[in-house]
């Protein structure tokens, strides 16, 4: 009878001692967690790096706290100094320091900030103030406070469990009890581990993939708006149409040459019908010379001809889209009709909508009430785009801002709308008449469409805002299995909007890149966008889009074509080259160490700032811009049993280029702290908590006197674009050399 006494009391315990243990650990274990993910959140991109407590650092500014005592007593008075220290070679202005004290502080005198107006290059400026604190019972416990309590509990249960060792005679009840306290070494020991640190590795090769530049031939550029690229395979030319009848052509997409054809000469003949017979009725204040917007030129293979969709745009949405087809790609042109209207029975101009062709599609005496409605089906018919799917069904994905992009099924033996296949009408999916509703919508903004098929996905690429310089103008991305969608973002979004509201300062769609400064420049490039893009017959990707740049008022709307290499990264997301094609070939084996690690300008896309001038002050360009920056830190301070947290905030203006350098034993320090990983020409690179994929490619600057070569990386990671230029900044300090 005693003995199961005995062991009875033996399980009470030992079930009560791992109750107390497991307690005990997973309280711990929550805590370093807890405090992992608010690390976590504070390592954002655009915030800060931490190096160690009290002490943070950002673009080569080290700011740093610290306290005249370790420690103090409720009722003490603490003297809190910070330091910031200008480590770069540049001066940096409008410098703004400032404690936000705990509410267990007060500060002698009220002043908790203090002005710099610049701080040079290499100079430390130290502000202090005095606070009386008070212990905050309501604060985290001191660590050696914490730790006398887990000790004392677990000296408690280890003194138990010697009790019931020793009242257990059995050998059986000795094993057991031996075992239990193994579990608890075990558990205790998890609990202390250290994560293992991964670091780069890899044996790339020493092929850089290095190209001869000759100076006198690169760069030609044109001026073409909205250019839609499409290669000859018979002469291997490549062609760029854009709107206002703009058209050029090159051999090797880097010398870009104009020409006309028969559509400069005769358009007033060729467009008639679709202008006099519809737009120009509702189009007062302008003729059809400025109104044929962004053609889309494709090789039909059912027709063995080229076949052109270009916009004939009027106001108040009243479009069409027609085709014109030629046997030679530069032409002549013949029209042969048109694929789609839009504008029937709008709310803002009375038209004829017998002229078009809706009731033959659904049926004498449809209800066009819904036409009234740019959230419904009131969309704009421009910007076409003609692409075949897998299964050699022809497709055109067409519209702007308004109601939205939609897709239509065209008949590939004669190029025009398929009227064998219908749609339904729905609510943000489809419509009887425009067909397959795809992105945008809600007037919100997107124009521009554009598909790119490779292996795996259909990428959509959008413009996002207006096309002026200061308005924002942005590409941005989504991908679909199926050539009709549903297309969504690297973060899972939809292309397609059910509200009103301004998306070019959301984060939906992956925005390649935005407006720039750097390295090579011959100036600063914005508001790019309209882009095509095509799949060479080496298997190179390029992206092709008209670029204007900055100028002191902003207003300037020159505009140029340029061409970048495109490349898919580990998550499957096209990634842009930073500098334009000048022949470059990606070196499929990899680069050696010596080429990848080192200091690189660094470049990161803010999803949602677009370039605008204000006061003079140029705003929104990523790169060598002037940048308002901010550093965030804490400084623990221990008062009595429990820590007080003291939050710092350093504000500063910095107009040089950011920089990190990528070491060889896979760690990343400078502008911003993480790690990078290879394998071959694939990179991966860790800043803060967000992980960035893509690849390293050796290119040339774009400068036109002096095209050095040097090792760029691009990536992305949660619809964000970071690019890197190596070795073309200065040295950071003997703290961050390789």
């Amino acid at each position: 009878m005693k003995s199961k006494k005995v062991r009875a009391v033996t399980w009470l315990w030992g079930i009560f001692s791992i109750v107390l243990l497991l307690g005990i650990c997973s309280g711990t274990v929550m805590a370093v967690e807890a405090a992992g993910t608010e690390q976590e959140n504070k390592d954002k991109l655009t915030a800060y790096t931490k190096t160690e407590d009290g002490c943070t650092e950002m673009s080569g500014i080290t700011v740093k706290t610290t306290a005249n005592e370790e420690s103090y007593r409720s009722g003490d008075k603490a003297v809190l100094t910070m330091e910031v220290t200008n480590t770069n070679d540049f001066d940096v202005n409008e410098v703004e320091l400032s404690y936000k004290l705990p509410s267990n502080f007060e500060a002698e005198g009220g002043k908790k900030s203090q002005s710099i107006e610049t701080l040079k290059a290499g100079e430390t400026q130290k502000f202090s103030i005095n606070a009386i604190v008070t212990e905050d019972s309501s604060a985290p416990m001191t660590t050696g406070f914490l730790a006398t309590i887990v000790i004392g509990a677990s000296v408690l249960v280890i003194a138990v469990i010697a009790v019931i060792v020793f009242l257990v005679k059995k050998k059986k009840g000795k094993k057991a009890a031996a075992m239990f306290l193994v579990f608890v070494l075990a558990v205790n020991g998890a609990a202390g581990a250290s994560p293992a640190i991964i670091k780069a590795e890899g044996a790339p090769t020493t092929e850089t993939g290095n190209y001869d530049v000759d100076d006198e031939l690169l760069m030609s550029h044109v001026s073409v708006h909205d250019p839609s690229v499409v290669k000859d395979p018979k002469t291997g030319m490549y062609y760029i149409f854009g709107s206002h009848l703009a058209f050029a052509r090159s051999k090797d997409l880097i010398q870009w040459e104009r020409f006309t054809n028969n559509i400069n000469a005769d358009y007033e003949t060729l467009f008639k019908e679709p202008w006099d017979g519809w737009a120009k009725t509702a189009t007062k204040e302008s003729d059809l010379s400025g109104m044929m917007w962004a053609p889309d030129v494709i090789w039909n293979e059912t027709m063995q001809k080229w076949c052109m969709y270009m916009s004939i745009n009027g106001d108040n949405w009243v479009s069409s889209i027609c085709l014109l087809t030629a046997d030679d790609i530069e032409g002549p042109y013949e029209y042969k009709g048109i694929v789609v209207y839009s504008g029937m029975n709008n709310a803002k101009m009375k038209v004829d909508e017998t002229k078009t062709d809706v009731y033959k599609v659904l049926g004498e005496g449809a209800d066009l009430s819904r036409y009234h409605s740019t959230n419904d089906s009131c969309i704009n018919a421009i910007d076409p785009n003609v692409q075949y799917d897998d299964k050699g069904d022809l497709y055109m994905t067409y519209g702007s801002w308004s109601a939205g992009i939609y897709q239509l099924k065209l008949d590939t033996t004669t190029g025009l709308r398929d009227y064998k296949a219908s749609y339904e009408t729905k609510k943000d999916v489809s419509d009887a008449y425009f067909g397959v509703k795809i992105a945008g919508g809600y007037y919100c903004s997107g124009e521009g469409a554009y598909l790119l098929k490779t292996k795996d996905y259909y990428y959509l690429f959008l413009s996002y805002a207006g096309l002026e310089a200061q308005k924002g103008y942005q590409m941005r991305i989504y991908r679909s299995k199926e050539i009709t969608g549903p297309y969504v973002d690297a973060n899972g979004v939809s292309a397609i909007r059910t509200k009103g509201e301004d998306v070019k300062l959301k984060n939906y769609g992956y925005r390649i890149f935005g407006s720039y400064d750097m390295y090579g420049l011959t100036t600063v490039q914005v508001a790019q966008g309209h882009n095509s893009a095509f799949i060479d017959d080496d298997g190179k990707m390029y992206l092709v889009y008209h670029t204007r740049f900055q100028s002191f008022s902003g207003t300037q709307e020159n505009h140029s074509v340029r061409v970048h290499q495109l490349f898919i990264n580990q998550d499957g997301w096209p990634v842009a080259a930073p500098y334009e094609y000048t022949g470059e070939t990606i070196s499929e084996d990899g680069y050696a160490m010596e080429d990848m690690a080192g200091t690189y300008e660094f470049i990161y896309h803010e999803p949602t700032s677009y370039y605008k001038v204000t006061g003079q002050k140029q705003l929104g360009i990523v790169g060598r811009a002037r940048k308002l920056k901010e550093i965030e830190g804490t400084k623990d301070i221990t008062v009595g049993h429990h820590i007080s947290t003291v939050e710092v905030n350093v504000k500063y203006v910095q107009e040089a280029a950011n920089s990190i350098t990528l070491h060889k034993d896979g760690t990343v320090t400078g502008e911003y702290k993480g790690t990078w990983a290879y394998e071959k020409n694939k990179m991966t690179i860790k800043l803060g908590n967000k992980v960035y994929k893509g690849v390293f490619l050796k290119q040339a600057n774009e400068d036109l006197e002096n095209h050095d070569m040097t090792m760029t990386f691009t990536a992305e990671g949660d619809n964000v674009a970071v690019w890197g230029i190596k070795n073309l900044v200065p040295e950071r300090g003997p703290d961050q050399e390789e």
